[in-house]
């Protein structure tokens, strides 16, 4: 029977991201970054470029803010992952659903992952559920790769970015949807838009007709 899934947030965030080596400023600066770059994009632009870049911006400013502090990156078949020094721990960015965030909910990935986040999953479920040794006659490199793959997990709404720490379960159809261990990020707020000047009514003119 599959136990209930922790949920980390409040006050008990800050000693579970410490626990992994982590703050919750380093997602909130990634988070507030990638969304003053995604706002450079307009109409003009081609279409997804918005969301495109601030997934790459996220990424980008988290690992720029963590391989100081001795954490690694590495892309297998293109699955951008920020590592940690002891390599246990994989960050991977990904955008959720409208639920991503919030505690008494279970989110879900927004859009279908690909071959290597389902694989990096399926590893998530042997190492940590499924306790068995696999022998010396496996893969040189699959013996060591013991990284347990976590998800930021982010969704833009009007007023606020959301978003979570978690760590997968299983996937359905290509979308996360279960969780074993959630952390709840505090909010990132958004500059108010800014309305649209309204132009001021023409003066009217009144022209007499001339006369003879």
């Amino acid at each position: 029977m599959r136990q209930a899934c922790p949920v980390y947030d409040g006050d008990r965030v800050p000693d579970r991201l410490a626990q992994l080596g982590l703050k919750a400023e380093f997602f909130d600066l990634a988070l507030r970054g990638a969304d003053a770059e995604a706002r450079t994009y307009t109409l003009f632009d081609p279409p997804n470029m918005a969301g495109m870049a601030r997934y790459a911006r996220t990424v980008r400013l988290l690992r720029e803010q963590l391989v100081p502090l001795g954490w690694s990156y590495d892309n297998p078949r293109n699955l951008a992952r920020t590592v940690s020094p002891d390599r246990r721990v994989a960050i991977v960015t990904a955008l959720g659903d409208a639920a991503t965030g919030v505690a008494d909910l279970s989110p879900s990935t927004r859009y279908e992952k690909g071959v290597a986040t389902v694989e990096a999953v399926n590893r998530n479920f042997l190492q940590l559920t499924l306790p068995i040794d696999l022998g010396d006659d496996q893969p040189v490199e699959e013996q060591e790769d013991g990284v347990v793959t976590w998800i930021l997990l982010y969704a833009v709404g009007e007023a606020e970015i959301r978003a979570e720490l978690s760590l997968p379960d299983s996937m359905v159809d290509g979308y996360i949807d279960t969780w074993l261990e959630r952390i709840i990020l505090p909010p990132v707020p958004l500059p108010a838009a800014v309305p649209a000047p309204v132009r001021a009514a023409d003066p009217e003119v009144l022209v007499a007709r001339r006369t003879a």
